[in-house]
């Protein structure tokens, strides 16, 4: 008798004296030598006999002994093993039979009126604690309670693992990492034994060996794995029953027990069996990204690089669907490999290919050399790998600054793969993705070139295919990039407009253009911290394609950098942004997004004079991209000249609307009729800001009345306070006065009082003229006026009230 015959558990003996005689009872459990011990100790109690029997063997011979217990192997769920039990149960009909399955009991026998009055689970003939207490008392193995959790924990309540480690432990003296390791051995050995006699399915084995390949998994997967036939599938519960996988619900994963799969591991290992397995893993899958699950499949070869290699290969075309930086150093592997051109296809859109998931838009000098080299190494391809190949040297074009030419072979390409013939035996999805690549590269060069209604005609088109062929990524892509330009091709890619109401609060999920969203947000709700936050994104990637975002990007946190105070840091970004695109070629979007960020430098640097002679000398056509009139007017108004700016405004003032511009017109208009101070003009000043805070109380844009600055700002505040306004407007003139003292905080303005002008403020309250606050600093009139003259400056203010008020809600006076 061996040790693991003379294994007692008294718990388990309980469970079968409960058990009606005569009854038919279901066990599924996987070890079955832990039933049939169990069974064996208690039948030792009482004088019945019993019969062991496997549902492989049909045929029971009439003069078989007779049995009290029948303890019944069931196989499988087939035929041969539906009649297998019932000839059982028709020889011994009054025995009672204990059917031990790693399944399920088969639906043919509920058919024949067969059924189990007892459902015993697996788990429960795990081990327990007080039972590896038990067991290792009886293997003469000194262990306390912690050593019995600690190896259940490690590998399960399965006995025939905890038993294999308990024997080996006894034999070494002490339960330690050596002897888990034996023991796991030797119950992988019996499972794997098992699975080549027939007893265990070969195919619930090699669903064992792939799950411990792969490793941690989502459920879903490991149910992928096991669902090679019906047998198997419903093996799966009894095995996750039986403890031999861990979940992390941190992660939502589940495994093999860590030192299970090492066993597992190494006999692959020593049997030569990794490759078969990966091949294995590789097709489980391929299957699961052509049916759609593309981060299951990709992530089921994360860790092996040879079945890696294989899915690369196969599945090129869809790596673009797996985040960039994971993608490229996976290939980059694979190259080195495989000489397989597709490899080196696929590698060269991770460096150059911005619709590329997560890809950052930035395309160094060296990524775009390694790309040039790969597609110059490739050879013959098929018709969709060459349309993809032909548009990434496109894309080369376009980084080159070659736009036009650019447009012109996207749009030859785009026209090619809508009447090209699809590969024999290539996947419909293939040649869908390759057209839906080529449009977007197609509206891509179309806005770097100025081409903005053939980019809005692009965009449009790949999102319609894609989401027509549930390229869902893509489709939200195209619908990012429609952003940039108007609905309907209007010629307005990169206006103020487009960019501050299409972008803001836009749900976007490329790298750059959600850096583009938040700086356009915290502009449009004018939110300090949000601002800074942006402007502080300093180690973000220089995006290189499309051009066209950065040079919004760069105009916008000019501008930003303004309201805040910091115009310094501003014109140096600025500096360095012209000198990185000295040598770059320009199209006539990219200039005039350029002059846009210059003259908001200018203006706020206090260059007017400047800003307006870039704005007079800008082409015509500056005008359908930014809003030349509502600059050159605001320009005016920093020179203190509003006759001019109302001129710039006469012609055609873009006020109707809520949306940033109209609102920013109508502010500008009220500053200039307010500073001209005639009676009437004070009339036509009021109807303005009255326009434009009921404008603004719809959309809420709080950008256009930060951006003259503090001093009109206050200006702006204190007149809407004394305007009839409905609710809603009176509301919006709350929320200006909280954005003007949030701006005040946080801005440098009060950071640059001198301590001699702190204390100059300190008085303001308590004095009643120039000249009784030049007696409290004993100092002279002409003294103090010089210091207020810059203590308004640096808070923003026009007047003592002002000051006074600005003081007391920045703390600098009680």
């Amino acid at each position: 008798m061996t040790d693991r015959d003379r294994l007692s558990r008294p718990r388990l003996v309980s469970l079968w004296r409960r058990v009606t005689p005569g009854a038919t009872v279901l066990v599924t459990a996987q070890h079955r030598s832990g039933v049939a011990t169990s069974v064996r100790e208690w039948l030792a109690e009482t004088d019945q006999t019993l019969v062991r029997w496997s549902s492989n063997r049909t045929d029971v011979p009439a003069d078989s002994p007779d049995a009290d217990v029948v303890l019944l192997e069931l196989e499988g769920m087939r035929d041969g093993h539906i009649t297998a039990t019932q000839n059982v149960r028709e020889r011994w009909p009054n025995a009672t039979l204990i059917a031990v399955s790693s399944t399920q009991w088969p639906p043919g026998l509920l058919d024949l009126g067969i059924r189990p009055e007892r459902v015993f689970s697996g788990s429960l003939f795990g081990f327990t604690a007080d039972e590896v207490l038990d067991r290792a008392e009886q293997l003469g193995l000194p262990l306390t309670w912690d050593e019995a959790t600690g190896l259940i924990e490690r590998v399960g309540s399965h006995a025939g693992f905890v038993d294999a480690v308990l024997r080996a432990a006894a034999a070494r003296g002490a339960l330690d990492d050596a002897a888990v390791h034996a023991g796991c051995d030797e119950a992988t050995a019996h499972f794997a034994g098992s699975a080549a006699a027939g007893v265990f399915r070969p195919n619930g084995w090699h669903a064992v060996l792939v799950s411990a390949r792969i490793g941690p998994m989502p459920r879903r997967t490991l149910i992928a794995v096991w669902n090679r036939d019906e047998v198997v599938r419903a093996a799966l519960d009894n095995i996750l029953q039986s403890g031999f996988f861990v979940q992390d619900l941190d992660r939502d994963t589940i495994e093999l027990r860590p030192d299970i799969r090492a066993a597992i591991i190494e006999r692959m290992e020593r049997e030569a069996q990794i490759e078969q397995v990966d091949s294995a893993v590789a097709a489980l899958a391929s299957q699961l990204l052509t049916a759609g699950n593309t981060d299951d499949g990709w992530a089921v070869v994360a860790d092996l690089p040879a079945a890696r290699t294989r899915l690369l290969a196969r599945h090129w075309w869809q790596i673009g669907e797996t985040d960039v930086e994971r993608a490229r150093p996976w290939l980059e592997e694979a190259v080195l490999r495989d000489p397989d051109p597709l490899l080196r296809l696929a590698l060269a859109r991770t460096l150059i290919d911005i619709t590329s998931a997560d890809h950052s838009g930035s395309i160094p000098e060296d990524a775009r050399r390694t790309a040039r080299d790969l597609l110059d190494e490739l050879g013959a391809l098929c018709t969709d790998a060459q349309l993809v190949a032909e548009t990434l040297r496109g894309v080369l074009l376009r980084l080159e600054g070659r736009f036009d030419e650019a447009v012109e072979m996207h749009e030859r390409l785009a026209d090619e793969s809508a009447g090209a013939t699809a590969d024999s035996g290539s996947p419909s999805a293939l040649r869908s993705l390759v057209q839906t690549h080529v449009l977007l590269q197609a509206g891509l060069s179309a806005i770097d070139a100025a081409r903005v209604d053939l980019a809005a005609d692009r965009f449009a088109a790949a999102a319609a295919l894609a989401h027509s062929t549930e390229h869902e990524r893509l489709a939200r892509f195209a619908h990012e990039m429609l952003l940039l330009v108007t609905p309907g091709g209007a010629p307005d890619p990169s206006g103020f407009q487009a960019r501050i109401d299409s972008l803001v609060g836009a749900h976007v999920s490329t790298p750059a253009m959600r850096r583009l969203v938040s700086l356009s947000s915290a502009l449009y709700v004018m939110d300090p911290c949000g601002l800074q936050e942006a402007l502080d994104d300093v180690d973000a990637p220089v995006v290189d394609d499309p051009l066209v975002l950065r040079f919004v990007s760069v105009a916008l946190r000019t501008m930003a950098h303004g309201i805040l105070g910091t115009t310094h840091l501003g014109v140096r970004e600025l500096e360095l942004f012209s000198q990185s695109i000295e040598q770059h070629p320009l199209s006539p979007t990219h200039e005039v997004l350029l002059l846009w960020a210059r003259t908001e430098s200018l203006t706020h640097s206090g260059a007017g004079d400047r800003a307006l002679q870039l704005l007079n000398d800008a082409p015509a056509a500056a005008a359908r991209i930014v809003p030349l009139d509502v600059l050159r007017a605001r320009a005016h108004l920093r020179e203190k000249a509003p006759e001019r700016a109302l001129a710039c405004l006469a012609s055609a003032p873009a006020t109707q609307g809520s949306g940033v511009l109209p609102v920013w017109s109508h502010v500008v208009l009220f500053l200039a009729y307010h500073a001209i101070g005639s009676e009437s003009s004070l009339d036509v000043a009021r109807q303005h800001l009255s326009s434009a805070i009921v404008a603004a109380s719809r959309a809420r844009p709080l950008l256009p009345f930060a951006m003259q600055g503090m001093g009109a700002l206050n200006t702006t505040i204190q007149q809407a306070e004394q305007i009839a306004l409905d609710p809603a407007g009176r509301r919006f003139v709350d929320e200006l006065i909280r954005m003007r003292d949030a701006l005040q905080l946080a801005t440098s303005a009060t950071l640059t009082l001198s301590e001699r002008e702190r204390t100059v403020v300190a008085h303001l309250t308590q004095a009643s003229s120039t000249k009784d606050l030049a007696q409290r600093l004993h100092v002279s009139p002409n003294t103090v006026k010089t210091q207020l003259r810059s203590i308004y400056r640096k808070l923003g203010v026009t007047s003592w009230a002002e000051a006074v008020s600005t003081a007391r809600r920045l703390g600098l006076a009680e």
